[in-house]
């Protein structure tokens, strides 16, 4: 009658259960890490592409009051009332900068084109009182998807799109 108590103790299934649930959620957990990256590397190239618009509308708008034809920052001839509808293409660096406009993109050195962009302007009738320029921005990535700076971009992984107007009375 003097015997000591029974040591609690986990067994061996008790074990193995919890090591089976622990192995379960460290699979989810890590196959839920390229999803992840994934949305975070499209969520970078949405804001950057946004940015670039932004750019490249403040820089036409820069241009507008002055009267300027072309804008002073990304050199974009802006038609007048009566021309044609034009396109134009910018290549841009991941850093935001123009590496090329109306041209091939540049590959070398430290100005790689990351970003293509394109530039519709749509330019009023001559007989039109008070219209304004249509401009549609097409920025898509990565930019060597679409070599071809005369025609539309058709091969991209994402895109950007924003339209604007540009009131030069």
């Amino acid at each position: 009658m003097g015997g000591e108590p029974a040591a609690e103790a986990f067994s061996l299934i008790e074990v193995t259960i919890a090591l089976g649930i622990a192995a379960f959620c460290l699979v989810t957990v890590f196959g839920l890490l390229p999803i992840g990256i994934v949305s975070n590397q499209t969520s970078f190239e949405q804001t950057m592409a946004g940015n670039i618009s932004s750019a490249v509308i403040s820089d036409l708008r820069s241009a507008q009051p002055c009267g300027a034809v072309t804008s002073p920052r990304f050199g974009l001839p802006i038609p007048a009332a009566g021309d044609a509808a034009t396109v134009h293409t910018i290549y841009i660096s991941s850093s935001g900068s123009a590496t090329t406009v109306d041209g091939a993109p540049m590959v070398s050195g430290s100005a790689i084109s990351r970003y293509r962009m394109t530039v519709q302007f749509f330019p009023p009738q001559a007989t039109a009182p008070y219209a304004a320029t249509s401009v549609r921005l097409l920025v898509t990535w990565p930019a060597l998807a679409d070599p071809n700076y005369a025609a539309l971009p058709v091969n991209y992984a994402g895109s950007y799109e924003a339209d604007t107007t540009l009131d030069r009375n």
